[in-house]
């Protein structure tokens, strides 16, 4: 548009060498700005009709029509033809035919911009297809761990029955057949013997219970796991809130108390506290997992190269579920831990 506004002001000047110049330009200029500025169709055809007009009363604007003809393409295409009678009305062969390339030019330019944007519209289809192909694998990353961890489950809860109805049973068998000894048998030398066999048959079978009932995820109460880890610590005043369905995986609850029982044992061993409250809720998109002691020593370097997890781990396990992991000191230690769900 500055090769033909100049090449306009050139044809002005050969046809029109004693006008005001300058003023026919800025008129010319003001015209062409609100064009590329104006939106509205009505409002453009307005200011075409305008430039018209003043054509007729001032010829050396006439001489500015290919600069005009290159907006009037855009906006109402081939209703540049309009612009030949006004070409005629102060003919100049320099104008039409710099007319001629002008409308080819916006032509060429429109054709251009209607590629351009098929083509936007076709990379923004293919980020779009491609945002929910990636979605739609993420989702079938999904279904897939949950297929395994249900296979997982299931495999483990034939086992625990396998090894009840077996391992049980046998023993169970054995520990009658020592009482039925017992009351055979007359010697006290033997009774004591078979006493402690017993005795060592039943707590096998107690073991072998509570193995086999740990292999069941839903037996995990892990509320009640909490509880019972914070009875070991009976010099810290341990606070518990917990507000959360116990529907978590056998993972998640495993990695919660991992976590928790490093923050009680961090608690007892680099802080002077006696108060510790424990705080675990349920969101709808997220855990929360927050531990705050009242300590008035802070001890991070021996935190971070304590023997449990640590730190570091932790931090993996919240990155494991896509969570956040920080922690402070402010009139005591603060934990909190955020574990996506899903």
């Amino acid at each position: 548009m500055l090769f033909i506004s100049a090449f306009c002001l050139y044809n002005t000047y050969k046809k029109y060498p004693d006008e005001n110049l300058p003023l026919y330009f800025l008129i010319v200029l003001i015209v062409s700005s609100l064009l590329e500025l104006v939106d509205t169709k009505k409002v453009k055809g307005l200011l075409y009709i305008c430039f018209t007009a003043l054509s007729l009363f001032y010829k050396p604007l006439i001489m500015y029509v290919p600069l005009i003809v290159y907006d009037l393409y855009g906006d109402f295409k081939w209703t540049i033809v309009l612009a030949l009678p006004l070409i005629f009305m102060d003919f100049y062969v320099e104008n039409l035919l710099f007319s001629i390339f002008t409308a080819y030019i916006s032509i060429i330019t429109c054709k251009q911009n209607e590629i351009l944007k098929e083509n936007i519209r076709a990379r923004d289809k293919i980020k779009e297809d491609s945002l929910l192909l990636q979605k739609y694998n993420e989702q079938l990353k999904k279904d897939r761990e949950k297929s395994i961890h249900i296979a997982i489950l299931t495999e483990r809860n034939r086992i625990a029955k396998e090894l009840h109805d077996a391992i049980g049973h046998a023993l169970s068998s054995s520990i009658l057949q020592v009482e039925s000894l017992k009351i055979i048998t007359k010697e006290k030398p033997i009774i004591e013997k078979l006493d402690v066999l017993q005795e060592t048959l039943i707590k096998g079978m107690d073991d072998i219970r509570k193995s086999i009932h740990n292999l069941y995820s839903e037996s995990v109460d892990l509320k009640e796991q909490i509880e019972k880890l914070c009875t070991n610590f009976p010099n810290i005043d341990i606070e518990l809130v917990y507000k959360i369905n116990d529907n978590l995986s056998f993972d998640m609850k495993y990695d919660i108390l991992s976590i928790i029982r490093e923050g009680i044992t961090n608690c007892a061993k680099h802080s002077d506290a006696d108060k510790l409250k424990i705080i675990l809720l349920e969101q709808p998109k997220f855990y929360s997992l927050v531990l705050k002691d009242n300590g008035s020593k802070f001890d991070e370097e021996a935190i971070k190269n304590t023997k449990g997890i640590g730190l570091i781990s932790i931090k993996e396990i919240a990155h494991k579920y896509n969570g956040f992991f920080n922690y402070s000191y402010d009139n005591g230690f603060k934990l909190h831990v955020t574990l996506l769900k899903g």
